[in-house]
């Protein structure tokens, strides 16, 4: 699924009005979920066999600039830096988890403007998080690690952070996440 995006977004003809993606567009969008240092582009990612009972699952955050604000590529190139994102190879920012000398996506984040990448003239409306469950932690581990980068990048690019509904988060519906996440690990097992 993540090369076929891959190879969608490096192959497409680019388009000269930029338009949120919409939701099913999303789930297109996954973590490469085994990446060493040098991947070969024409590598497979297993994806589950249609009888297989291991339920995925996406878990998408939004960051929205201000209204009538965008974010520009230096501010989201800095912002990410500092978060401990890195910058991929397929334009978008990746969280890894070094295991000697491969390095794991736990998730990634993306343009929330269609295609999806990010490059160096780029002004967007929104960055879009996004974790596949099951990963290469538990789910709860990941939330864990997802969620303060996306708060630290709420305050570094003074936006304002949503969850799938586009809903600002409480203290009520962080919780509410934990125990999704709780949950799904608990049905995993």
């Amino acid at each position: 699924m993540v090369l076929g995006l891959i190879y969608y977004m490096h192959h497409r003809k680019p388009s000269h009005t930029r338009k949120e993606i919409d939701e099913d567009e999303l789930f297109q969008i996954e973590p490469e979920l085994n990446v060493p240092d040098e991947t070969p582009q024409n590598q497979s990612v297993a994806t589950p066999e249609p009888n297989d009972p291991t339920e995925r699952k996406l878990v998408t955050l939004f960051l929205h600039a201000k209204d009538g604000l965008q974010f520009d590529w230096h501010q989201i190139k800095d912002a990410s830096a500092k978060a401990g994102l890195e910058y991929g190879e397929d334009h978008l920012f990746y969280r890894y988890r070094r295991i000697g000398s491969e390095k794991k996506a736990l998730f990634l984040v993306a343009n929330m403007l269609k295609p999806g990448v990010f490059d160096p003239d780029l002004r967007t409306t929104g960055l879009v998080f996004i974790m596949t469950l099951p990963g290469e932690m538990n789910a709860l581990d990941l939330w864990d690690t997802m969620f303060p980068v996306a708060k630290r990048m709420e305050e570094l690019l003074d936006g304002s952070l949503t969850d799938e509904n586009h809903s600002s988060f409480s203290r009520q519906r962080i919780a509410s996440m934990r125990e999704e996440m709780r949950s799904f690990e608990s049905a995993e097992t």
